[in-house]
């Protein structure tokens, strides 16, 4: 870890400064604000000189400057750059962790006002070779069908829709739109179903060889995320373990290939993907037999579904708790969406690589391409189907480290309980002890009565009482969709019935839970009244600092003893 952190430190400065950056990454999401990655090559400091530097940049641009620009641009930018960092707000993604796994932990908002390019580089031969993939999705897909096949198939989210994405989330789908060891088996099976039919004509060995390459190479393809590497990683090492007759302990690859990565890239220890995929593999491996072998059935057709059942069940026993850590929800349909998706993944990846293969007929692909926008069409109302049953989705999961560690532990001592045939009533205490701790945590957070100010660009807060939540935002009543982000947040911590409410240039009493809240607008001042305690929400940067009143500053006010630099509770 220590090794992988040197590198050269920027000295953040709080005024723009001149920097050199190389273009890495880019998305053009035809959205507002497209975010990329750049490497901050050059730094002109104050004094005219050059610092040499190698740091990544996040940065987000217009739609109009992210066309104007491509990977491997050097540009001379004249932009402030900032710390990335958490707002703070209750069951916001963690997204300093997220970004600090992927080496950068430095933020840029810019236009074509703030660069110039000193030299354009020719697309490399990794984007010409996305950008005709995507071209012939373009070509034979609907245009909203788009985001979800480049997803699927190219391992590029970021044309999806929130709808979409929070559909997939609520239906326990999610897994299934980023790459991962489903995907790669899918497409290994397939490629052994076609040489197997023409066995005549390749060896057992060629074939493994071509298999072999183009994993890796789809792997390089899609930018080596850890849950396609760890399945692309592990199937190498079976399969010439079987070539060279030699035996294979898939717990000791599994463990294996996660030293090697680790070795790599240290930080990979602390992604989401990596994380989940590691857990999910090591549930199948540790499990899967035995959820497998209670039933027995006899008809083919039973027994295929009740194997899929089983392997979704397994791949969940170890990614629970940490699901419920990040994501504060639990999808309750699970095992339904996996069965699901088990049935229409092969189909859906034979039919996409059946488009790459055959774009060069107009026939055969203009087939192709309706089955598969058919497909897609299927599976967007069956997660959609599930979305909506009573029930879908349980929130107010909030746990910490320590309960996280606890959870893990008993999780263990029940897999252990099974392997050494230990009395079911230890089985069942262990496993009500989980269930009880988890409902515990959810029946406090559903029934908690709070205020909570969040950190906003405009004041916003809201009020969780009696399962009931009510949202206040300084801004007009067009503009409410600017917070669907904070609420779907919060709503995941904190559950309940939600109504809105604009409160720009308005003032308004309230009665909760025998605590009287007031909002008052005087005199572009605005304050918020606690039982009779007077707090100033401060949006000038010039107000000094009062002895008399209560003071809580906009995220940009300096000098208050109070800012909303993160969410600042209130209990009722």
């Amino acid at each position: 870890m220590h090794l992988n952190n040197i590198n050269n430190n920027i000295e953040i400065s709080e005024n723009e400064s001149y920097y050199q950056i190389k273009i890495l990454e880019k998305s053009n999401t035809r959205k507002n604000w497209n975010k990329g990655l750049a490497e901050i090559q050059f730094v002109y400091n104050d004094e005219n000189k050059i610092e040499e530097v190698s740091q990544k940049l996040l940065f987000y641009t217009d739609s109009h400057t992210i066309n104007l620009i491509h990977e491997g641009d050097i540009l001379l930018l004249s932009s402030k750059i900032s710390q990335i960092k958490n707002k703070g707000n209750p069951g916001e993604f963690d997204a300093l962790l997220y970004w600090k796994t992927k080496n950068t932990m430095l933020l840029s908002f810019f236009d074509q006002s703030d660069f110039s390019i000193l030299r354009n580089e020719p697309p490399s031969y990794k984007n010409s070779i996305e950008n005709y993939l995507t071209g012939i999705l373009e070509k034979n897909l609907p245009k909203s069908q788009i985001g979800l096949a480049k997803a699927l198939f190219l391992g590029d989210k970021s044309a999806l829709t929130t709808e979409t994405t929070s559909s997939f989330s609520a239906a326990g789908a999610m897994h299934f739109l980023a790459i991962s060891g489903l995907h790669i088996g899918l497409m290994i099976f397939v490629m052994l179903y076609v040489f197997r039919v023409f066995s005549r004509f390749i060896s057992r060995n060629h074939a493994t060889i071509i298999i072999l390459l183009f994993i890796w190479f789809y792997a390089y393809l899609i930018g080596f995320p850890p849950s396609v590497v760890r399945s692309v990683f592990m199937f190498s090492l079976i399969t010439l373990g079987s070539v060279f007759s030699a035996q294979s302990n898939q717990l000791n690859l599994l463990c294996f290939s996660a030293a090697i990565l680790l070795i790599i890239n240290p930080w990979y220890l602390f992604d989401i993907g990596f994380q989940l995929s590691y857990l999910a593999m090591f549930g199948i491996l540790l499990t899967y037999t035995k959820i497998q072998g209670f039933y027995d059935f006899k008809n083919k057709v039973f027994r295929y579904l009740w194997n899929g059942t089983a392997l979704g069940l397994s791949a969940q026993i170890f990614t629970i708790p940490f699901c419920l850590y990040y994501f504060h929800q639990f999808p309750n349909y699970f095992a339904v969406t996996n069965l699901g998706i088990i049935l229409m993944s092969g189909i859906l990846i034979s039919f996409g690589a059946g488009l790459f293969v055959f774009s060069w007929s107009p026939a055969l692909s203009v087939g192709i391409g309706f089955v598969l926008s058919l497909l897609l069409f299927l599976l967007v109302e069956f997660i959609g189907w599930i979305e909506q049953l009573p029930g879908a989705v349980s929130k107010g999961f909030e746990i910490s480290e320590l309960e996280l560690l606890g959870l893990y532990t008993m999780i263990l001592l029940i897999l252990f309980a099974y392997m050494f045939q230990a009395r079911s009533v230890y089985k069942y205490i262990l496993a009500t002890i989980i269930l009880s701790s988890l409902s515990f945590h959810r029946y406090n957070n559903l029934n908690e009565n709070h205020l909570v100010l969040f950190n906003s660009n405009k004041l916003c807060f809201a009020i969780h009482s009696n399962k009931e939540i009510y949202f206040f935002y300084d801004d007009l009543k067009m503009n409410e969709y600017k917070y669907r982000r904070i609420l779907e947040s919060y709503e995941k911590c904190y559950p309940g019935n939600i109504s809105t409410i604009s409160i720009k240039d308005k003032n308004m009493n309230y009665m909760i839970q025998n605590t009287k809240i007031s909002i008052v607008d005087n005199k572009n001042k605005k304050y918020l009244i606690l039982n009779d305690i007077k707090h100033q929400i401060v949006y000038d940067n010039k107000t000094k600092e009062s002895q008399e009143i209560n003071q809580i500053g906009m995220p940009w006010v300096k000098g208050l003893k109070t800012t909303l630099n993160k969410a600042i509770f209130y209990p009722l």
